[in-house]
């Protein structure tokens, strides 16, 4: 975890702790002037433009068969990733696409499945995406059109549920395969405005997807941090690309 906040390397190792702080602050403004809400193709995507181009970027060098999200919401980034899929060339003939869960249902993401827009948005599933029919649906539906599997975790941000995840779905993640964790800067976003304590975060200081992933990183050595797709701009989730490395 050393290279969490890894500078270009023509960059003063001296003055590293300046670009650190530099962009930790403009992700805390980002957050806190709500810059995540954009939309993709007209959809609402919770994530900064930063990190849509570095999500881009992680999908065409990984050319997913399948992509899995947890966390819908409106739907933008399921729409999102399966449009980055379809023009790459792929159709749902091929086989593939992205499948989506989340605890609850709005009626933005029912509107946008039902128009059925993006053929490559394969299944919506509605429930905890930690529940063993849930995780069934998904092995299943990938067993039956096998292919490589890249993972993007962003739903609660609790540090217990997101590190249950990252234990259930890492099993997903193929050889070379991406997993990616969202909002490790909840760590640094405690605090302000936009992370103020609530009954849903309590302790987002201390219990946030950063501890969870320092947790499974400690244990584990077949996934490693890949700071090249966040470290040139400001990201929710710097430090937590993972791919895995056996």
């Amino acid at each position: 975890m050393s290279d969490i906040w890894r500078t270009p390397p023509e960059a003063r190792p001296d003055l590293n702790y300046v670009v650190r702080d530099l962009q930790r602050t403009l992700t805390r403004v980002a957050a806190n002037l709500r810059w995540y809400e954009q939309t993709w193709l007209g959809v609402p995507i919770w994530q900064l433009a930063d990190d849509l181009v570095a999500l881009q970027r992680i999908v065409f060098d990984a050319k997913p068969k399948w992509i899995v999200e947890t966390g819908t919401k409106f739907g933008g980034s399921a729409f999102f990733f399966a449009s980055l899929l379809a023009m790459m060339g792929r159709n749902a003939a091929d086989g593939g696409g992205v499948i989506t869960v989340d605890i609850t249902e709005t009626d933005r993401a029912r509107e946008l499945f039902a128009a059925n827009t993006a053929p490559l948005l394969r299944h919506r599933l509605v429930g905890d995406a930690k529940a063993p029919e849930i995780l069934a649906a998904i092995k299943s539906a990938i067993a039956a059109e096998p292919g490589p599997v890249m993972v993007f975790l962003d739903d609660w941000h609790d540090a217990d549920h997101v590190y249950a995840e990252m234990q259930a779905y890492a099993p997903l993640v193929t050889s070379r395969g991406f997993l990616i964790v969202a909002d490790t800067t909840f760590e640094d976003l405690a605090g302000t405005p936009i992370i103020e304590q609530s009954a849903k975060y309590q302790t987002a200081q201390t219990s946030n997807p950063r501890a969870a992933l320092r947790r499974f990183l400690a244990e584990r050595s077949d996934f490693a941090v890949v700071p090249d797709y966040t470290n040139t701009g400001i990201s929710n989730f710097p430090d937590s690309v993972l791919r895995r490395v056996d």
